[in-house]
């Protein structure tokens, strides 16, 4: 790749190919719709692109896979600020400030920055994968199980940011997740934990249904109870009340920079996923905030941090899949797939090999971006409307789409009523305060913390020392120590300014 002219020759031929452009802007489409329906996810969306692409030049098929895996992780933010609901996992934070902006009559101007938010994050990612692949890729590979484990620790520390008013019962909830994290068979032992005897729990709780059980019943109970059909304010929009001017852009620079960096790191190491890089991102922009109270009630910057964050994972997946063949998510081992149908061997060699379609793959991936942030502009004025529709009607077509989607993920009519049952219990906990965040937290994160710390005694013969040993390792429990301290001196600094507002 380092003759400029096939660089550009390659690019350009990309570029200019109507049918290579169409079937990215078609991925990407597909990949906004999957994303916007509670239950289908990237993932999903890839996988069933991947018959159609069998007739397709690498490019043109690589290319509208990572339009729909763009489209698919952008998508999830547009139920989330507008329904309280995540159209994907990786959507979650953005409900704890899209939602209240939403609620405020700013709907529109929450998804103009989570598109817009999307599209640089995937873009900056982008840049580090081009420039930067191979050394990301050679420090990722050094993550073995302590610092697995390490990680996973710094993520459940986030719980006490995300708790709410109460610190106490953010714990709680947390410990929750984490207790419905053991559910299936122990992952070193292979021992049997509170299945009941129940075939259908052998692999645990599908994440997918869970979040529809904590998000989506609560919100559709919660709309039957409410008095009245009509939803919030009229949305007659214009240009100017969804795109962010470029000096807003500029004022909210650090932001996107700081979170699409961590989406693109937490990206690059595999099995990690867009969720955790925007928990971290938020509660890294929470941190750095002049108004941290702000946050959860309608503060844009918290919708920024989470859509940055969990796009620029995009573009860091791809590093350990290029550069290694070990695909960084979900959908990037869907993608793995789909690359070696069509003749390609991700590794250092496919650089060497095939420059033409690294360049093509590269090309199609800012195509794609493109077209993602464009569809969301022209598509916000139809979105906006699911607002102005009564309340019984979309609470109706809401419980459909959520029940299908729980089923469609595993096609097992189990995950419906894991959906419905763990909807009963959001909807309880909803009603008493309890915050959600921290559950899907211990939840996602839970089962990883104790396999990979239960896999790093063995390997140490029981010694904690594996974790001072290893310099990434210590340095995240480090972090996770600071981030747990300040967290609690932020809270009660918080508490203790409302007080003497008169507040509480």
């Amino acid at each position: 790749m380092g003759d400029l002219s096939l660089i550009i020759s390659a690019a350009v031929g990309v570029l200019g190919s109507p049918m290579t452009m169409l079937v990215i802007m078609l991925g990407t489409l597909m990949g906004l719709v999957f994303g916007s329906l509670p239950g289908l996810t990237a993932t999903m969306g890839v996988a069933l692109l991947i018959p159609l692409t069998y007739t397709m030049d690498p490019v043109q098929a690589i290319g509208m896979m990572l339009g729909c895996y763009v489209g698919g992780i952008a998508g999830g933010a547009i139920p989330a600020i507008l329904l309280n609901i995540p159209g994907t996992p990786d959507a979650c934070v953005t409900t704890m400030d899209g939602y209240p902006m939403a609620q405020q009559g700013r709907g529109a101007k929450a998804l103009g920055w989570a598109a817009f938010a999307s599209g640089i994050g995937t873009f900056f990612s982008w840049i580090i994968l081009i420039f930067c692949a191979p050394l990301l890729a050679s420090v990722c590979i050094e993550f073995g199980s302590p610092e697995y484990c390490a990680l996973a620790l710094f993520g459940l520390s986030i719980i006490i940011a995300v708790s709410g008013k109460s610190i106490l019962k953010g714990i709680l909830a947390g410990l929750l997740g984490i207790g419905i994290s053991f559910i299936g068979i122990d992952p070193v032992w292979g021992n049997l934990r509170f299945t009941f005897g129940n075939v259908n729990l052998l692999g645990g709780i599908s994440l997918m249904p869970a979040l529809i059980g904590f998000y989506s019943i609560p919100q559709i109970l919660t709309g039957c109870l409410e008095e009245g059909v009509q939803a919030k304010g009229e949305y007659k929009i214009r240009l100017r009340d969804f795109v962010p001017s470029l000096k807003e852009l500029w004022q909210e620079k650090f932001v996107i920079i700081r979170s699409s960096a961590i989406g693109t790191l937490i990206g690059a190491i595999p099995a990690t996923g867009g969720n955790i890089a925007a928990y971290i991102a938020y509660d890294q922009t929470k941190k750095f905030s002049k108004d941290p109270d702000s946050f959860g009630r309608g503060n844009h910057r918290g919708v920024i941090s989470a859509e940055a964050a969990n796009n620029g994972v995009c573009g860091g997946a791809l590093i350990p899949l290029l550069t290694l063949g070990i695909p960084g998510d979900s959908v990037t081992a869907m993608m793995l797939g789909g690359l070696i149908l069509h003749g390609l061997q991700p590794g250092p060699l496919l650089f060497a090999e095939h420059p033409d379609i690294i360049i093509g793959l590269f090309t199609t991936l800012m195509a794609g971006t493109i077209f993602m942030v464009l569809l969301q502009m022209f598509g916000i004025q139809m979105f906006i409307r699911v607002l102005s529709v009564p309340t019984n009607f979309l609470n109706s077509v809401l419980v459909v789409l959520s029940l299908v989607g729980s089923y469609a993920l595993n096609n097992n009519f189990f995950d419906v009523i894991v959906a419905l049952v763990l909807g009963l219990l959001g909807f309880i906990m909803t009603k008493a305060d309890f915050p959600m965040a921290p559950a899907v937290l211990g939840l996602v994160l839970g089962g990883r913390f104790e396999s990979e710390f239960r896999r790093s005694l063995q390997i140490s013969n029981n010694s904690f020392a594996v974790f001072v040993r290893r310099p990434i390792a210590f340095g995240l429990i480090l972090a996770a120590a600071i981030l747990i301290i300040l967290s609690t001196v932020m809270h009660w600094r918080s508490q203790n300014r409302a007080a003497a507002e008169g507040e509480i």
